[in-house]
């Protein structure tokens, strides 16, 4: 069931963890926690520097790592995880601190593993308080905290597959979820400018945008209303390059391809992407990596067992392909 957070939003606000009374352990990596150190010098009982995500490691450090009493992640997606999983298998408090708004992971129920190298999601831990501090968010470089757009943009071509699979399959939709939905795509579009120049609003805008998206798919048990096609296009290259990306490079590329093969308004999803920042261009990837993850969407959507989409109905021939590279300037 949606527990919906408290969130605690504002310049210097992680200040208040000097207050945490109990046995603190923080899960952090270098970078945010020194950060965070030169901005309030604060000493946990216990930290633990994050080296990876997989499952293995997780069960080992809930086994090797001190008793406490509360569970403080401080960074990005993978700290977040970290401190999740330990606060969901240890029954701790658990407070959250994201230094960059990159992902939703803040405010998800489910933790991001990985085993064998594919990720998968395990738990179920709804955060229940967060601490939004500008200051240590807008110390990050521009373009991962507007990378944190990308899972509310991509409601403009998710809506559209959600809707494909009601009518051809006979999945359930709801037309007001699809509505709260597509009123979070227009609240991104009217605060583009905020998000891009990650001003105080701008962050506060996409915490807000991924809180309520949060609690309408939890409502609704799936995540349909923000998960299209675009996402099997991001699964698709992280399989074929067994390489990390940026969440919002993947599928800002994914909203790209999909909204110009659904014919669904690409020329919007691309401005409100460029307005919002996000790197669509995926400069990480290689024009053939690209090539092969945009050629082969249908026998991974196939083989993964994914949704059905717009992948499932037209055809991805190499007219289009070469079409959506050239139009990238990747070709």
């Amino acid at each position: 069931m949606y527990v919906a957070p408290r969130i605690e939003s504002g310049a210097n606000a992680a200040a208040a963890l000097k207050d945490l009374k109990g046995r603190v352990l923080v899960c952090t990596m270098d970078l945010p926690w020194k950060l965070l150190q030169e901005q309030i010098a604060w000493q946990p009982d216990a930290v633990h520097f994050v080296q990876d995500m997989d499952l293995d490691t997780l069960e080992s450090l809930d086994e090797t790592l001190p008793a406490c009493d509360i569970v403080v992640g401080v960074g990005g997606g993978s700290s977040v995880d970290t401190a999740k999983y330990l606060a969901w298998k240890r029954g701790a408090r658990m407070v959250l601190v994201p230094s960059i708004i990159s992902v939703d992971a803040p405010l998800t129920n489910t933790i991001g593993v990985r085993v064998d190298k594919t990720v998968r999601y395990v738990g179920d831990i709804f955060p229940e308080e967060l601490i939004i501090d500008h200051t240590l968010i807008q110390r990050a470089p521009k373009e991962l905290n507007r990378a944190g757009a990308c899972d509310i943009a991509s409601i403009h071509t998710a809506l559209y597959d959600w809707k494909l699979a009601h009518e051809e399959k006979g999945e359930p939709y709801d037309a007001d979820i699809a509505a709260e939905a597509q009123a979070c795509l227009d609240e991104l579009d009217r605060n583009a400018e905020e998000v891009y120049n990650v001003t105080a609003k701008g962050i506060d805008t996409v915490v807000e945008l991924y809180r309520r998206e949060v609690k309408f798919c939890a409502e609704l048990g799936s995540s349909r209303p923000e998960e299209g096609a675009e996402h099997i296009v991001a699964y698709n290259m992280e399989h074929i390059t067994r390489r990390h990306f940026l969440h919002g490079d993947l599928v800002g590329l994914g909203i790209y391809v999909i909204s110009h093969l659904q014919q669904n308004d690409p020329e919007y999803a691309v401005e409100l992407m460029e307005r919002c920042g996000l790197r669509y261009l995926c400069q990480d990837a290689t024009p053939d990596e690209i090539r092969q993850t945009i050629r082969t969407l249908r026998p991974f959507k196939e083989q993964a067992g994914l949704f059905y989409s717009v992948v499932d109905e037209r055809p991805i021939d190499e007219e289009f392909v070469e079409s959506m590279l050239s139009g990238l300037g990747r070709s």
